[in-house]
C-alpha cells in the first residue's frame, strides 16, 4: 500500500494568502489560551520579551517561509522590535517544557471545535504513529547522526522525527514526537571519530524538561510511541484504533497497545511477509503457509475497491487478531493487515487503515510549508523547539481552515484525491465557465484552444473576462 502525495497539499489555499494569515494569526492563537498556559506551567519568563510574544512571533516567522536570521534582517514589517537572540535564547530555553505546551494546545483544539459545534462522530477516532527524516547539514549539531531515509534510499545525515498525530473523524493534527538517532552497525553513529569530536554538548539537570527529551535520542521508537499514547488518553484525547505500519507490528507493541485505557485501543496496522508464526486453527502457521492453504477456498472478491481478499483468526504469541490477506487489483503479491478488534469485517478495515495515509499529508506539508527540521542550530534543545513550534503552527492552520474554509470534497484518499484542497466559489465558477466555452467551441465547430486564443487576441473580449474574473475573486474573499 502506498499513498501517492504529489498532489495532496491540505494547507496549499491556506498558506498562499499570506496577509490574510498574518492579519488572522493573533486572534487565532488568542482562541487557544497560550497565556493562562504559559502561566500554569510556570514558563512565563520573568524578565524581558514576554514567552508568548517570542512563540508567536516564531510561529510568524514559519508562515513567511523565513528562519529567525532572515525576519530579522527584514525586520518583519516593523513587528519585530528585539534583537534576534532572544529568539535564539527561547529556542534553547532548558526549562520550557515544550512537550506538555504542545499537549495542551491539542487540548484546547478540540475544545475549541466543541464551542463552535464542529465535531466530528461519523468517523472513528485514531492514533497515528509514523516517523520522517528531519535532514540536517552540519555534523557539529548535538546529538546528530546518519539515518536511514527509505524515499532516498541512503543515509543522511539528521534525525528521525517519530509523530504521533491524533485523528478526530475529519481531521488529523500532531500531538507529540520525539527525535531519536541511529547507531549504525559500527555503533559509532555513522560519524568519524574527529566528526563526534565536533559535536557540541552540554550538561542537562535531570529535574529539566530537556533531559528526558535527549535520553529519547537513543530510546527504541516503539517505547517511546506508547509513551506518547498513554500521554494523549490521559490528556483526554481518547481513540478506538492505533494505526502504524509494518515496522511497529510485534506482539509486544500489540500488547503494550491494547493496555492503553484497559483494553479500549485497537491495533490496526500493516503485517510482515515473513516467517513469523501464528497460531491459527490448531497450526503455527507463517503467512506463506497460510496463503497457501487458503487462498484459493477462501478468497472472496471486495468490488468496492477492486481487490481480493481472505481472512483468519489466531494468535501472535497471546494477542488474538484478525488477519487479512489483501490482494489489490491486478496486483500478484498480497498485503496483510492485522488488527485485534474482532468485530471488523474488510470494508472497514481496509478504510479505517486508509487514515493512516494522512499523517504522511502532515509530514509533507510541515516540511514543505513550515520548515520542519531546516532549523540548523547546534543545541539540540532549540531542535526540540523547532519542531515544536512547527506542530503548534500546523494546529493554528488547521483550526483556521476547519472553522473559516469550504469543506473538503470527500474523505481523505478517496477516488477523487484532489478534493482535498478545498474547492472555492470561484474554482467552481471557473470549471463552469470553461465547460461553457466548451461546448461553445464545439458549437462553432473549432477548438477549445482556438476559441481561448482568440479571446486573448480581443482586447475588449479579454478586459470584459478579467474584470469577471476579478470580481468574482474578490467575491469569495469576502465571503
Amino acid at each position: 500500500m502506498a499513498a501517492k502525495l504529489a498532489n495532496i497539499h491540505e494547507m496549499y489555499k491556506l498558506l498562499n494568502e499570506k496577509e490574510r494569515v498574518n492579519h488572522d494569526i493573533m486572534s487565532v492563537f488568542g482562541r487557544f489560551g497560550l497565556s493562562q498556559t504559559l502561566r500554569r506551567l510556570g514558563l512565563e519568563k520573568q524578565q524581558g520579551v514576554s514567552a508568548l510574544q517570542l512563540i508567536i512571533s516564531l510561529c510568524l516567522f514559519r508562515f513567511n517561509g523565513a528562519s529567525i536570521f532572515g525576519m530579522y534582517r527584514r525586520d518583519f514589517h516593523s513587528l519585530v522590535d528585539t534583537g534576534k537572540n532572544c529568539y535564539y535564547r527561547m529556542m534553547s530555553r532548558e526549562t520550557m517544557d515544550w512537550r506538555t505546551l504542545l499537549l495542551r494546545m491539542c487540548v484546547r483544539f478540540f475544545a475549541i471545535l466543541r464551542k463552535e459545534h464542529a465535531e466530528e462522530n461519523d468517523q472513528p477516532r485514531c492514533y497515528i504513529i509514523d516517523d520522517t527524516t528531519l535532514e540536517k547539514t552540519g555534523v557539529s549539531i548535538e546529538g546528530i547522526s546518519r539515518v536511514f531515509d527509505h524515499v532516498k534510499h541512503r543515509c543522511v545525515l539528521g534525525f528521525k522525527e517519530l509523530i504521533l498525530a491524533y485523528f478526530d473523524g475529519r481531521t488529523t493534527i500532531p500531538v507529540d514526537f520525539s527525535l531519536h538517532r541511529e547507531k549504525g552497525t559500527d555503533k559509532n553513529y555513522g560519524l568519524s571519530e574527529e566528526e563526534r569530536e565536533r559535536q557540541f554538548a552540554k550538561k542537562r539537570d535531570k529535574s529539566n524538561p530537556n533531559y528526558t527529551r535527549f535520553e529519547e535520542l537513543d530510546m527504541k521508537k516503539a517505547d517511546c510511541a506508547i509513551g506518547m499514547m498513554k500521554r494523549a488518553w490521559k490528556a483526554g484525547l481518547r481513540a478506538a484504533y492505533a494505526l502504524c505500519d509494518s515496522w511497529f507490528t510485534c506482539e509486544e507493541f500489540i500488547h503494550a497497545v491494547r493496555s492503553i485505557g484497559d483494553g479500549s485501543v485497537h491495533f490496526l496496522g500493516m503485517g510482515k511477509m515473513g516467517n513469523k508464526r501464528y497460531y491459527v486453527r490448531g497450526f503455527h502457521q507463517n503467512v506463506y503457509e497460510m496463503i497457501s492453504r487458503y487462498e484459493r477456498t477462501e478468497t472472496k472478491k471486495m468490488p468496492k475497491y477492486n481487490s481480493r481478499y481472505f481472512k483468519v483468526n489466531g494468535l501472535m504469541g497471546k494477542e488474538i487478531v484478525r488477519i487479512f490477506f489483501i490482494k489489490y487489483g491486478h496486483n500478484q503479491n498480497w498485503n496483510i493487515i492485522i488488527t485485534t478488534d474482532m468485530t471488523m469485517n474488510i470494508t472497514k478495515c481496509f478504510e479505517t487503515y486508509q487514515i493512516r495515509w494522512s499523517i504522511e499529508v502532515l509530514a509533507k506539508e510541515s516540511k514543505q510549508y513550515l520548515r520542519l527540521g531546516q532549523y540548523q542550530g547546534r543545541d539540540f534543545d532549540g531542535q526540540i523547539a523547532d519542531c515544536t513550534l512547527c506542530h503548534m503552527t500546523y494546529i493554528v492552520l488547521v483550526i483556521d481552515k476547519r472553522l473559516n474554509d469550504y469543506e473538503t470534497m470527500g474523505a481523505l484518499f478517496e477516488e477523487q484525491r484532489e478534493s482535498l484542497m478545498a474547492l472555492t466559489l470561484w474554482q467552481r465558477l471557473l470549471a463552469i465557465i470553461k465547460r461553457l466555452l466548451e461546448v461553445l467551441a464545439d458549437m462553432l465547430g473549432i477548438s477549445y484552444e482556438e476559441l481561448s486564443a482568440s479571446i486573448v487576441r480581443d482586447e475588449e473580449m479579454l478586459s470584459r473576462y478579467i474584470v469577471l474574473a476579478e470580481a468574482l475573486e474578490d467575491y469569495d474573499k469576502a465571503a
